[in-house]
């Protein structure tokens, strides 16, 4: 059984790298529910989710020349939408981050007594946060928001992996937004 859907799945792929619409209609209709369930899973949106699933099925139709036949179209799209749901997550946080920069700026630029209070009270919960931290994730946090390295730069510092430099900065994120949301 597994090696007639080889034998389909190759016979798809060849079709598609030939730039026949109806091989790749078949593959269009096969993945795409799976594919936007997975995406919504991720992403939480509906528009985000059609527009990743559409990105990745315009870089197949985009790429399809170079396409192994040996290899799985599923595999392929899969592969291909991870990576795509992994960027946007990342840009995601990046805008986020900018805008509470934005943000503080804007706090920090108001002269009024009582922004400068609050904001002083807000950066102290902040501090009082980040002391709660284990001692690693205060230094990777500090390096990364106070220093503004990248996770490559304190991977290298601190030698450790690239992996965990970004795992304990989740956590760290993770739990100073639980602590502040708590406590201010």
């Amino acid at each position: 059984m597994l090696s007639k859907y080889i034998h389909i799945d190759e016979q798809l792929t060849s079709r598609l790298k030939n730039g026949e619409d109806q091989a790749f209609r078949e593959i269009f209709y096969h993945f795409h529910k799976s594919m936007y369930a997975i995406a919504l899973k991720y992403l939480r949106d509906t528009v985000q989710a059609e527009d990743a699933v559409q990105e990745v099925f315009v870089k197949l139709w985009i790429n399809r020349h170079q396409l192994d036949e040996n290899l799985s179209v599923k595999g392929y799209l899969f592969t291909t939408l991870k990576n795509h749901l992994l960027n946007t997550l990342r840009n995601q946080k990046i805008a986020v981050a900018k805008q509470l920069e934005i943000g503080a700026r804007q706090l920090e630029s108001q002269n009024t007594t009582e922004d400068d209070l609050l904001l002083k009270e807000y950066q102290m919960h902040l501090t009082n946060g980040i002391q709660k931290l284990s001692p690693q994730r205060q230094s990777i946090f500090k390096m990364r928001f106070y220093k503004g390295l990248n996770n490559q730069e304190i991977s290298q510092k601190l030698n450790i992996s690239i992996n965990t430099v970004k795992f304990q900065l989740s956590q760290a994120t993770k739990l100073l937004k639980t602590y502040l949301k708590r406590d201010f």
